[in-house]
Formats: structure tokens, sequence, C-alpha cells
């Protein structure tokens, strides 16, 4: 658990802390966000889909995403941070399943709203809000490490997603993808996320 007193000292614990957060993100960003491109070409070819058609659920996905934004902010701020990111987790992987099964466009946009859900729930607008109010008097040195993480998300899944397409095909790689929301992301949310502070911890120094 991150240091909660008004310390200002930010350990070697709180450092971890973050890193591991910041672990889930790459994984959001990078089996979701960045792993649509390579999804395009043989998800048209399965479903005989037109790059318009196909390129919509991606505005879909950041749609619902949007919408979304302030009702997490909110629930985040009255302390269920916890309930938030890792409910968003075993959202993305639902849906992620879902998508292994889809045969028509409908499902194929159902499938990318619920993705758009549950970023929402993962992305760095909830984790910067849960940075803020952990760390008052050193979010600014957790964010840059959370963003950091996350900017490695095209690096490292750009590859490994092209690598489970060509070796696995479409439908198999993402539940590969989903499997990582399943024992990494959503485990890593409800343990480092525990004992949310119910109310923002302000800087009264």
């Amino acid at each position: 658990m991150p240091h909660t007193d008004k310390s200002h000292t930010f350990s070697k614990h709180d450092a971890s802390w973050v890193w591991a957060l910041g672990f889930a993100q790459l994984i959001s960003w990078g089996s979701v966000f960045y792993a649509f491109a390579l999804l395009l070409d043989p998800v048209e070819q399965a479903l005989g889909l037109g790059r318009a058609e196909s390129s919509l659920a991606f505005s879909l996905m950041l749609l619902a995403e949007g919408l979304l934004a302030f009702h997490v902010g909110r629930w985040i701020d009255r302390g269920h941070e916890r309930w938030v990111m890792t409910g968003g987790s075993l959202l993305l992987a639902a849906a992620l399943g879902w998508h292994t099964q889809v045969h028509n466009l409908l499902g194929f946009y159902v499938a990318w709203a619920l993705m758009g859900v549950g970023l929402a729930g993962t992305l760095y607008p909830p984790a910067f809000a849960v940075l803020t109010r952990r760390f008052p008097q050193h979010f600014r040195r957790a964010i840059i490490v959370l963003t950091f993480l996350g900017g490695l998300a095209s690096t490292v899944f750009m590859p490994l997603v092209a690598w489970l397409i060509h070796s696995l095909g479409w439908r198999s790689a993402l539940w590969v993808l989903a499997a990582l929301h399943v024992l990494i992301c959503a485990p890593l949310h409800w343990q480092l996320l525990r004992r949310a502070p119910k109310q923002p911890m302000l800087d009264t120094s």
C-alpha cells in the first residue's frame, strides 16, 4: 500500500506501487488501443467489411469511453477506485472474448463499444485520478512514471499482437489478450487499490 501520511518522501515502496499500476496500463493500452490497427485486415476479411465500416468501431469505442469519463471520475472520488479499475479490466476481457465469437457487423460494433466502457475504467484518466488522490505531494512524479509505461504499449504490443495473429489467427490471439486482463490486470488492480482514501488526501503543509 502506498504512503498515506504527510511525509514529503516518495518511498521505494511507493515507486514500486506506481510501476505495478503502470504495468497494467501498458497492457490495457496495448491489448486494445494499439491492437485495433492490426486486427483490421483479418477482421475485414473474415466479416466482409469495408474500411469505413470497420473504422467506425474505433469511434464507437472512443465515444463510449468519453461518455463514461465523468461518471468514472465521480466513482473514484467516492473511493470506488478498486471496483472501477478491476471491473474495467474484467469488462475488457469479456469484450475481447465476445470479439472472438463475432460473425457480423453488429457484433463487431458491440464488442468495441464494450471495450470503450472497459477502457473508461482502466486508461489514463482513472489512473491519474487514483495517483492524485493517493500521492497528493508527489502525483506529478507518479504520473510521469505511469505515462512512460503507457507510452511503451505500442513498442511492446504491436509486434506481440502481430505475432499472435500470425501464429494463432486473430480469434485465438484475442483470447490471449483477454487472458492478460483476467490473469494480470484485474488481480493487480484488486490488490493495489485496497483501502482507497474516501476523500482526496490534500496537502495541508
